[in-house]
């Protein structure tokens, strides 16, 4: 309302901002010279004051456009304050739901993960087959490296790699292995990263995000990561129920199942080529459904037999279907 107010006050000054001499007109002959000579008799006595007045209108119309100029600019700038808070209020949400202090005094994550993730050593082993799809001439570096299993991993086949953690627990974890790790938010700490970064690659990190933050970090990486460096991310398979009933329910950290669709569209998205999807961690054979295997001298029942097994086989894929899934792109 004041905005506009103001313009259409500037636009009404313009009009004012340089008073002059109005030519007479209407009249012809002997009474216009007449006028014309009183007009500009008037006019000589009237300039000193028309000049001042000139210059104060001048000088309002200037200060309206200028007040206006800085209106708007202020304006644009309480929008992307605006913004910038309802970024912050959403990051507030996000962390008053999953943030540590919400969680009892004695409740130990680093603790938590030895019981639930496995050993070290087992999840190291079934890391080995990311060194197959890094670029191996540039370093790596792990976000939301938790324990170090794939610092150590990279750290054993000479592949320079650092880490950041959010959790003070996991980062001293780090340090005390002599791991190059340290205390940092994932996009705070890519946003602000100086200069250029190699492969990245973040574990069982996705599904603690919302997918706001899951699409900055991606978009933020590639931005940051040099050409023909490699991006991989590993997380629960949402098309598995055997992994959302075991591997995701059990984290009350996790927020979001992510599924590999999802990351696929975002990588091509924000610029990743040659893309791969893997999927890894196959529920055991004693777990998962049993197919009928007795052949019977009929044929009509075999062929029942046949589609039962068909049927039997879908419902495994769904249901026991492999635990995670990595999706990998180049820069």
């Amino acid at each position: 309302m004041f905005s506009s107010r103001l313009r259409e006050v500037t636009s009404r000054l313009e009009n004012f901002s340089n008073l002059r001499k109005i030519p007479v007109s209407g009249d012809i002959g002997f009474f216009r010279k007449i006028k014309n000579l009183y007009s500009n008799i008037l006019f000589l006595f009237l300039r000193p004051l028309v000049n001042r007045q000139n210059a104060y209108n001048k000088a309002v119309y200037d200060f309206n456009r200028e007040v206006l100029s800085n209106l708007d600019e202020v304006s644009r700038k309480i929008i992307n304050i605006r913004d910038k808070v309802d970024d912050i209020e959403d990051r507030l949400k996000k962390l008053e739901y999953k943030v540590w202090i919400d969680f009892p005094s004695n409740f130990d994550y680093s603790k938590f993960e030895d019981q639930f993730r496995g050993p070290e050593e087992l999840v190291k082993e079934r890391q080995k087959i990311y060194l197959d799809y890094i670029n191996k001439q540039k370093s790596v570096l792990d976000i939301g490296c938790g324990r170090g299993e794939f610092l150590e991993l990279l750290k054993e086949n000479g592949i320079k790699a650092f880490g950041i953690d959010s959790n003070r627990q996991m980062v001293k974890r780090c340090l005390d292995k002599g791991l190059e790790v340290e205390y940092a938010d994932a996009i705070s700490y890519l946003k602000n990263y100086q200069g250029s970064l190699g492969n990245i690659f973040l574990s069982m990190i996705v599904e603690h995000l919302d997918f706001k933050d899951i699409f900055t970090i991606i978009n933020t990486a590639w931005e940051k990561m040099e050409k023909d460096s490699v991006i991989l991310i590993d997380t629960i398979n949402p098309n598995s129920f055997y992994a959302q009933s075991r591997a995701y329910v059990i984290d009350p950290t996790h927020i979001n199942l992510v599924s590999p669709e999802t990351l696929s569209y975002t990588f091509q998205k924000v610029g990743f080529r040659n893309l791969k999807i893997i999927y890894k961690s196959p529920v055991p054979k004693e777990q998962r459904l049993k197919f009928i295997k007795h052949q019977i001298n009929d044929k009509e029942l075999n062929k029942v037999l046949r589609k039962i097994n068909n049927n039997l086989e879908i419902l495994d894929d769904i249901i026991f279907g492999n635990l995670e899934y990595v999706i990998m792109g180049v820069k």
